[in-house]
C-alpha cells in the first residue's frame, strides 16, 4: 500500500514537471513575439515593426488608408485582442494579427 502511495506521488511529480516544461516552452516564443513587436500611430501614418534579428517594417500613409476592419474570435473578445486589416488605396492590404484592443487601435487611425 505504501508502495503504490510512493509511486502515485512520482508519478504525479513527474506529470507536473512536465507540465511546466511545456508551459515555459510555448511561454518563450510568445514572449519573444511580443518584445519584437513595435507599432505606432503619428498623425502621418502607421508603423508596424516585427522581429528582433530578421525585422520587417510596414509603413503606411494615413492619406492612403482607405478602411481598418477588426476581426475578433470569441476568445479574443474575452481576452482583448484580434485582427486589424488595413486597406489602402491600390492593393495595399495589412493584416496586424493578434493586436491588443483592436477596437481602441482602429479608433486611433480612423480618427485624424
Amino acid at each position: 500500500m505504501v508502495h503504490r502511495r510512493r509511486d502515485q506521488h512520482l508519478i504525479l511529480l513527474i506529470l507536473s514537471g512536465l507540465s511546466a516544461v511545456a508551459g515555459i516552452l510555448l511561454f518563450i516564443p510568445a514572449w519573444l513575439k511580443r518584445f519584437g513587436t513595435e507599432i505606432a500611430v503619428t498623425d502621418r501614418r502607421v508603423i508596424y515593426k516585427t522581429g528582433l534579428v530578421q525585422r520587417d517594417t510596414t509603413e503606411i500613409n494615413m492619406a492612403k488608408i482607405e478602411s481598418v476592419d477588426v476581426s475578433q474570435s470569441i476568445i479574443g473578445r474575452v481576452f482583448g485582442f484580434g485582427t486589424l486589416t488595413i486597406r489602402g488605396t491600390g492593393e495595399t492590404i495589412e493584416a496586424l494579427r493578434n493586436i491588443a484592443s483592436p477596437l481602441q487601435f482602429r479608433n486611433a487611425i480612423m480618427v485624424r
